[in-house]
């Protein structure tokens, strides 16, 4: 999709942090990938020195989700997310910038007939993931493969930012949908489309129920289950991954998930986090750690995070 019809927002000084960060990025994209890894990788040790707040919701959560780990393995896992976390500036970098032709070279997609499986039910396609590291790189894996795919986004507070990350993705999807707009979401996939969406966040108790997720109650979003729900469309789980060996992105497509949506939500949410659950235990240092996934709790429950 052409990106002219994307305002550029203005250089005035209360934008100058977000330019900056896009002229990182653009840098970033030019520079051979080992170089530009490299050149992130100091900001793992930083962030996790500096961060704080960000590094104490980590240990609190892989404390809480491996609690039959020693506190040596947990706080190993703290610092590799964090090294993952470095890793992937460099890769939203790649996504945003790279052809085509570049990016194919380390990237691949598992499990294709799965979505092509799902169309031919005549009906849009619901793919959900969950927030790992390499989400970005999952995305445009995706987004060049399918004819008619968009995703689910939030739209960025700086305005520099969001210019740039939507001139980028219109290059591989075909629209977007704001986490806002549920309206839009259910006409695409009325429409017949393939729709990209990242369920598992924490945005209070009047858009969630609790199901379990690593044996605790989390509140998750309903509207994986409510948009299946009014348009009928089958549900396909995306797993994107990172092989540190090869250097290779992977995204995997399972196939759409039998009998869903159910009658029992909860049920149905509990499959979905099982999911996303059996990919963090294989590769649990590319999971979004320093999220508060847990932040809202059932009545009664003492607070999760201090």
């Amino acid at each position: 999709m052409s990106s002219k019809h994307l305002p550029r927002p203005s250089f005035a000084p209360r934008n100058w942090g977000g330019w900056i960060s896009v002229g990182f990025l653009w840098l970033l994209a030019r520079l051979p990938g080992k170089a530009a890894l490299l050149l992130v990788a100091p900001l793992a040790p930083l962030a996790y020195h500096f961060a704080g707040r960000r590094r104490k919701i980590a240990e609190r959560n892989i404390e809480r989700c491996f609690p039959e780990w020693s506190e040596e393995q947990q706080q190993k896992l703290v610092r590799e997310s964090f090294t993952s976390i470095s890793r992937m500036i460099a890769e939203i970098a790649w996504c945003w910038s790279w052809p085509e032709k570049r990016f194919n070279k380390i990237s691949q997609v598992q499990g294709i007939q799965h979505i092509r499986e799902a169309q031919a039910r005549g009906k849009g396609v619901l793919m959900v993931t969950g927030h790992f590291t390499c989400l970005e790189m999952g995305a445009r894996i995706i987004g060049q493969c399918l004819d008619d795919a968009g995703g689910v986004y939030r739209p960025l507070d700086s305005p520099p930012m969001e210019w740039y990350q939507m001139r980028a993705r219109r290059s591989y999807t075909h629209f977007m949908v704001s986490k806002r707009d549920a309206r839009q979401a259910v006409r695409a996939l009325k429409k017949g489309s393939v729709l990209w969406y990242a369920p598992d966040q924490d945005f209070g108790p009047e858009q969630s129920i609790f199901a379990p997720f690593f044996g605790i109650q989390t509140a998750s979003l309903l509207a994986t289950h409510r948009l299946s729900k009014l348009t009928g469309c089958p549900v396909v789980p995306m797993i994107p991954s990172y092989d540190k060996i090869t250097g290779i992105y992977t995204v995997e497509l399972l196939p759409a998930l039998e009998n869903f949506p159910g009658d029992d939500p909860v049920a149905d949410l509990a499959r979905i986090n099982s999911i996303f659950e059996a990919q963090v235990r294989k590769k649990p240092e590319q999971y979004w750690w320093i999220h508060r996934r847990f932040k809202t709790r059932p009545e009664g429950e003492a607070p999760f995070y201090d």
